[in-house]
């Protein structure tokens, strides 16, 4: 399964062993040598004056030394290895980078001096980029930052850039993989360069990267290109012709004016026939097998439904490689610009429908049409003999969702325009019941159009910005949970369980925001400024260490603090929140306390203690009840201890769910949730 929105980003690093290497000049044939000698071995390296800097898992002193009695190599020191674990985004992200290093040492070291170097890593860099999930300008971006950090440089006019330009065009949007006559080994450096881009994507978006992913890649395209042999004019060179291709939109704008003593601009051109994937049973299949591949998928109905429904159709106007790329694309803002409607990830669709468990024959309510492919993939699931509705609260989405349905030939999904909180009673009972948009509370209304043994989806909101897909069953006169994932959703709108959140956004320099409900009791104004006012910063002695869940303990602090959790993301100087992408920070009045951590290293190994920073007139009291919570969940097992269960009932029923400690009872206007804490032993 992916990583959920709650692991730390830890990593140990590899005990590298490191060796400065001097090749005889000229080197090409000692570097094959070399290659060939560290067989077996797993070794990454990195090209530096007249040899490498060599990294190897095990040392290989006895291997080097006799390679210099052959006359190989010129000599060889021993050194210490310093990987630039913040350059690649953090302990995970340097764990991502050593892996994709590895896969391309090899061949990289045997090419020196083969021609196409600058070519195949172009291929190898667009691959990791489009994996990555970035759309062409923010592929754009990589290429201005990696520009930035080489020299300036002159560019020609006319033919000789056109031609470049083209080129340059062409491999980027080439899919590596369909390469004509590839090296031996090709392929596989291609899935490294991919899979290296896909965790990368799931690191960023559980915000366990400490630095953003377009630097992360920035700085994987100067590596990538050193270990091809490519010099740093001619780096300089590829870079602002990426810029150029992503943002301008003739051939021949934006030129540079720059100078430089030694430009090689000219990309050679690369005789190929490669061209992007324009076929979309491949996409379709490609899609498939990732989500098999990944877990998220695992019924055989819903892997043949997404093998066989073309995501595309719903994303008219989009981009065919972005319609099949592991990412939400929203089709609808509001006045200010803020997303309300989307197509949902790929992963997250899989998810909700191996949840629901929809059979064929039966008969399914969805909440949230959006483009209509959910639906569509519902449809497929449940033939032969089932029925789908699916509901959206705007004319022009209910509207593009029947064209779409009707255009794939879906013609056992219906689209209506109404309250997906409310229902469509006149169809009930429903078999199952599937919301795609996020609630603050349980549907009342909904659950009476449930069928006795059917299956409700819902993405609910507990606390705060503690939100997770719930799977509900009725257990009597409750409510049981059957599955429940990590999981946030665009909210509900215009109807009875609108889930209406105040986004307050930071004075003062950066970007940080603070994500706030109706339910929490705050002074939203003065929360504008908190983060100017005087810190208060307390270490807890909690200890995480690689791969610790933060879910758990989010959750925890969500249930026992007055407002819950809500998130706080985003940068400014002075802020130094737990993940790269922001933090969670407890509310208290006109005060907040969010989570930071610092690194340590003891008798077990690399640790990241947990701390909590308060701001405000009540900052320092509420970092103090922060750090005790934080303790008293440790004490309590922690990550250690088996992961807690929930069961729901509605408002008539909310006598007969109870729970030890009141404060894992969670009372919303038409439901009451209990979260049960198992604790270890």
């Amino acid at each position: 399964m992916a990583f959920d929105d709650e692991h730390l980003p830890l990593s140990p690093d590899a005990g590298w062993w490191h060796a400065s290497v001097v090749f005889p000049q000229p080197h090409k044939d000692a570097a094959r040598v070399l290659a060939t000698a560290l067989s077996g071995r797993r070794f990454h390296f990195l090209r530096k004056d007249a040899g490498v800097r060599l990294r190897t898992e095990q040392p290989a002193p006895e291997l080097l030394d006799q390679l210099v009695s052959d006359g190989v190599l010129t000599g060889w020191t021993d050194g210490i290895y310093e990987p630039e674990t913040h350059a690649f985004g953090g302990p995970e992200g340097m764990a991502v980078a050593h892996d994709v290093f590895c896969a391309d040492s090899r061949a990289a070291l045997a090419e020196t001096g083969a021609p196409g170097a600058r070519e195949r890593a172009v291929m190898l860099l667009s691959a990791m980029i489009r994996e990555a999930g970035l759309d062409p300008f923010e592929a754009g971006d990589v290429y201005d930052r990696w520009a930035t950090l080489r020299h300036p440089i002159a560019l020609p006019q006319g033919p000789a850039l056109d031609k470049a330009v083209s080129a340059m065009r062409r491999l980027m949007n080439a899919d590596a993989a369909l390469r004509p006559d590839p090296e031996a080994g090709w392929v596989e450096r291609v899935a490294a360069f991919e899979d290296a881009g896909r965790q990368l994507r799931r690191l960023a978006a559980d915000g366990r990267l400490m630095r953003g992913i377009r630097g992360v890649l920035a700085h994987h395209a100067i590596f990538a290109f050193n270990r091809a042999g490519v010099s740093v004019e001619a780096q300089a060179a590829t870079a602002w012709l990426g810029r150029h291709v992503a943002f301008s939109t003739a051939e021949g704008a934006d030129v540079s004016t720059r100078t430089s003593a030694s430009a090689d601009p000219n990309l050679p051109r690369m005789e190929t026939t490669v061209t992007p994937v324009t076929d979309p049973a491949q996409l379709r299949e490609a899609l498939a097998q990732r989500l098999v591949d990944s877990g998220h998928l695992r019924s055989q109905a819903a892997i043949d439904a997404f093998r066989t429904t073309n995501r595309h159709a719903f994303l008219p106007g989009v981009d065919l490689q972005r319609a099949y790329k592991e990412d939400a694309v929203p089709i609808k803002h509001d006045e200010h610009g803020e997303m309300i409607s989307c197509i949902s990830a790929p992963s997250v669709v899989a998810t909700q429908l191996e949840q629901l468990g929809a059979l064929p024959g039966h008969k399914v309510l969805e909440a949230g049409a959006a483009t209509g492919y959910n639906a569509a993939l519902l449809g497929k699931i449940v033939s032969p003999g089932g029925q789908v509705w699916t509901l959206d609260v705007d004319k022009d989405l209910v509207a593009g969702a029947s064209k779409h349905l009707a255009e794939a030939g879906i013609d056992n999904a219906t689209a209506v325009m109404a309250d997906g909180a409310a229902g469509l009673p006149e169809h009930a009972p429903y078999d199952r019941i599937q919301f795609t948009v996020g609630a603050g509370d349980v549907p009342a209304k909904i659950l009476e159009q449930l069928a006795p043994d059917g299956r409700l989806v819902l993405p609910m909101r507990i606390r705060g910005s503690i939100s997770r897909s719930f799977a509900f069953e009725r257990d009597g006169d409750t409510w049981k949970t059957v599955s429940c994932e990590m999981a946030t959703f665009v909210p509900l709108r215009k109807g009875v369980c609108d889930d209406v959140y105040t986004l307050v956004l930071m004075a003062g320099e950066g970007t940080v925001r603070l994500e706030t409900f109706s339910e929490q009791d705050v002074d939203r104004d003065a929360l504008r400024t908190v983060l100017d006012e005087q810190q208060t910063k307390l270490y807890t002695g909690v200890k995480f260490r690689q791969g610790s869940a933060w879910e758990w303990l989010y959750l925890y602090l969500a249930c026992v603090l007055p407002n819950g959790l809500s998130r706080l993301p985003g940068q400014r100087p002075g802020f130094t929140p737990h993940f790269g992408w922001g933090s969670m920070a407890a509310l208290d009045g006109a005060s907040l306390a969010y989570l930071t951590i610092r690194e340590g290293e003891d008798e077990n190994g690399r640790y990241w203690e947990v701390g909590v920073i308060g701001h405000g007139e009540a900052g320092r009291g509420l970092a103090e009840r922060v750090v005790d919570e934080i303790r008293a969940w440790d004490a309590s097992g922690g990550n250690d201890a088996p992961a807690p269960g929930f069961r729901m009932t509605t408002a008539e029923s909310r006598d007969r769910l109870t729970a030890n400690d009141p404060r894992f009872v969670i009372d919303k206007p038409y439901s009451r949730l209990v979260v049960d804490w198992a604790r270890k032993g």
